[in-house]
């Protein structure tokens, strides 16, 4: 038997060379269409120019990205189109399969408009379109009936008119059941109240947190690791929080990802009154203007940071909206270590009239503030691991540290369970005592670098084991 190599399986030079070939022209295709997102990538990884934008001066070169634009519009929109068929498909299946009970209210919502539309383009009587969703409604109705008990006599006249007698009730009749049952079934999708007034602060200059406030947290990868917490332990006192937070992500390169676009685009939308941001970990890099590198920490670049800072700052304010800034933590990386003290200068100076705080992460992640730790000592001693072995990141203890030192900034809403008995008990001294006055922006508290809520005793900055109860009442590169 023969174990040697077959003549005949080894590779021919005419089909090396035709790979070869294909995947060069696949090369040179990606970088024709993807050249400025090849080149925004390369500068937040690499920090410096790849150049491919001008690779070529033509300006057939530089249509390649208008190009795939065009071309993911249309994918995106072919996707949506796709996406509606098969969730119609689904209904339609579940009533075969279940029969009308199988649609829920928000089904019932969505299939009626189109229903109405599709029959009469196919030239169906409006009759007939009333049969259909006089059927289809008529447990939907009922259940909407029993959670609105509290509905006007004329709404309830209303749908019950289309229910019983559905070949009488006029063209408008199902939009008017259909806008009740999205009413009955929208919960938070109802429009929530602008944000006309900053959060008051309690005398020892905490933010006074109510049901109706909603946090917007923001930053890099290390908001990442601890917006999770966060969040978990502000929906514990029923307040929301929208996490946006995305990796590697900064103010030095906005080219990459506009935060202060983001932010701008999502306080007024989402009624946001208070933004917790942190950043840094990408920004102790030379800034790119106009083809040329401007030095970390130089004149300059301080300014213009300074300027993407007091932007966000400004327009929170002119929102009404509180803004929470953690400082950089100590960093396990020397590029990163050497920027952290100009960072957070920047940050604590932005703080002017006391509307906004800012809060130091260095001593609460290590016993030395000046130096990093991957491990701190606990209150009896014990090694506890707060950094993970990045050197910039936080393990699950590090999170829940930084989320407890958040969290120490507000007076939380009082739980469901002990709200009302306090309610009761003290409704007769409620009546007699002055209301709390709200203080304005400029009657805020001294100083939040130096403020005790920023830099908690040692003891209390060891305990882990509830970030919302414990911390509360004791008062990659990314």
């Amino acid at each position: 038997m023969y174990f040697g190599d077959h003549p005949e399986s080894k590779p021919q030079p005419a089909t090396v060379l035709r790979v070869l070939s294909l995947l060069g022209s696949s090369l040179v295709l990606i970088a024709w269409l993807r050249q400025d997102a090849l080149d925004l990538y390369w500068q937040q990884t690499r920090h410096a120019e790849l150049g491919l934008s001008t690779a070529i001066p033509h300006a057939w070169w530089r249509q390649g990205p208008v190009l795939s634009a065009q071309l993911e519009s249309a994918l995106q929109s072919r996707l949506s189109g796709a996406a509606e068929i098969q969730q119609r498909m689904v209904l339609a299946a579940n009533v075969l399969l279940y029969g009308k009970a199988a649609l829920s209210e928000q089904d019932f919502v969505q299939v009626s408009e189109p229903v109405i539309k599709s029959s009469a383009q196919a030239g169906l009587s409006l009759k007939a379109h009333a049969q259909q969703l006089g059927t289809l409604s008529t447990v939907q109705t009922e259940t909407a009936a029993r959670r609105k008990e509290n509905d006007s006599t004329g709404a309830d006249a209303t749908v019950s008119a289309a229910n019983m007698n559905p070949e009488a009730a006029p063209a408008s009749v199902s939009h008017t059941v259909s806008a009740q049952l999205a009413q009955a079934d929208s919960g938070d999708s109802e429009e929530l109240p602008a944000v006309t007034q900053f959060a008051r602060l309690a005398d020892d200059g905490r933010i006074v947190l109510s049901k109706t406030d909603r946090v917007l947290l923001v930053g890099d990868s290390m908001m990442q690791g601890v917006a999770p917490h966060l969040a978990r332990a502000l929906q514990n006192v029923q307040v929301k929080a929208l996490d946006v937070s995305k990796q590697s992500t900064g103010l030095t390169y906005p080219n990459y990802f506009d935060w202060p676009g983001r932010i701008r685009e999502l306080i007024p939308k989402e009624k946001i009154s208070i933004l917790v941001i942190f950043m840094g970990a990408n920004d102790t890099w030379d800034m790119v203007l106009g083809g040329k590198y401007e030095p970390f920490g130089s004149e300059t670049w301080r300014r213009l940071y300074t300027e993407r800072v007091a932007g966000i700052l400004n327009f929170a304010h002119s929102q009404h909206v509180r803004v929470l800034w953690l400082g950089a933590p100590n960093m396990g990386k020397d590029n990163i270590q050497k920027g952290v003290p100009v960072l957070n200068q920047l940050y604590a100076g932005a703080m002017k009239d006391g509307t906004s705080r800012y809060l130091s992460t260095r001593e609460i992640l290590s016993d030395k503030a000046d130096e990093y730790q991957r491990t701190i000592t606990g209150k009896n001693g014990e090694q506890i691991v707060v950094r993970s072995g990045d050197g910039v990141h936080f393990t699950r203890d590090g999170h829940k540290l930084i989320t407890q030192l958040v969290m120490r900034q507000f007076v939380l809403p009082q739980p469901a369970n002990t709200e009302q008995a306090q309610n009761d008990s003290a409704t007769q001294s409620l009546s007699q005592a002055p209301r709390p006055v709200v203080q304005p922006a400029a009657q805020t508290v001294s100083s939040p670098v130096s403020s005790p809520l920023a830099h908690p005793r040692r003891k209390e900055r060891r305990v882990l084991s509830s970030p919302v109860t414990t911390s509360v009442t004791s008062s990659s590169s990314s």
